[in-house]
């Protein structure tokens, strides 16, 4: 169950963003999106219960790995952004926009399955507060620069963004930009490009890192068309991971 800050409800756009919200999330049904079941108000306190998913998010997943100085393997990177991309693609066709793709907000269930979870949660707390000063650097390092903008005109490609930096993250074992303060991370994912990733991770295929490159730039429409164009180049980099590995197989 989730339950939304009490003090939103003195906002009087709130309830009717939240039904709105909640009424279209609650109506997505996708293997590797979180289901929500009910949503309601009771004395001022908004709530939605949603599918419980044993396992752990992404972020975690990363946390162990980071720790052990590990990478999550090439294939596993792929397989998880591809399954995001087609969660995105399905919200994305349905006029929905998730704001806030990132690794804490990305579940790996026990079956090793990607769902993304909280759609219409940035919305609901109005999105204002997710951009600018009242965005916290770890959810802005995950953001691109239309987010961060006074314009805060966000379309389908500003997910697809996002979903580029958090594969930037499984490949690199860190995000895109970091920095010690907000000011400073929103000049940097506006202006300036990333550590290569072959610097970082020399393993990863060309082909894959252009994927990336393609989903993190910095002028929306230099980015795919759809995230599920993104999603068919990733299943094709997948098929091409697992030939050369039946291939090396093979050989031994």
């Amino acid at each position: 169950i989730k339950v939304i800050h009490p003090h939103l409800s003195d906002n009087p756009e709130f309830f009717r963003r939240f039904e709105e919200e909640a009424t279209a999330v609650a109506q997505l049904r996708h293997p590797n999106i979180v289901q929500v079941y009910d949503f309601a108000h009771d004395e001022g306190m908004y709530y939605m219960v949603m599918e419980f998913v044993m396992g752990e998010t992404l972020q975690t997943r990363l946390k162990r790995l980071n720790e052990s100085k590990r990478l999550l393997s090439i294939q596993e990177a792929v397989t998880f952004t591809a399954e995001i991309c087609e969660a995105a693609h399905f919200a994305h066709e349905r006029g929905m926009i998730h704001r806030d793709i990132k690794p804490a907000n990305i579940m790996l269930d026990v079956n090793g399955r990607a769902i993304l979870m909280d759609f219409g949660i940035a919305r609901m707390v109005d999105a204002s507060q997710h951009t600018a000063t009242g965005t916290v650097l770890g959810t802005a390092m995950y953001m691109p620069p239309e987010q961060l903008s006074e314009e805060k005109r966000l379309v389908a490609q500003s997910d697809i963004y996002s979903l580029g930096a958090v594969m930037y993250a499984l490949l690199a074992r860190k995000a895109p930009y970091k920095a010690s303060s907000l000011e400073s991370l929103i000049y940097k994912i506006s202006n300036l490009e990333p550590q290569p990733i072959q610097e970082l991770n020399p393993e990863v295929d060309y082909n894959i890192i252009a994927i990336v490159e393609k989903a993190i730039q910095k002028i929306i429409y230099d980015r795919y068309d759809t995230a599920l164009e993104m999603a068919k180049d990733l299943s094709q980099a997948v098929s091409s991971l697992r030939d050369i590995g039946e291939r090396i197989d093979m050989q031994e």
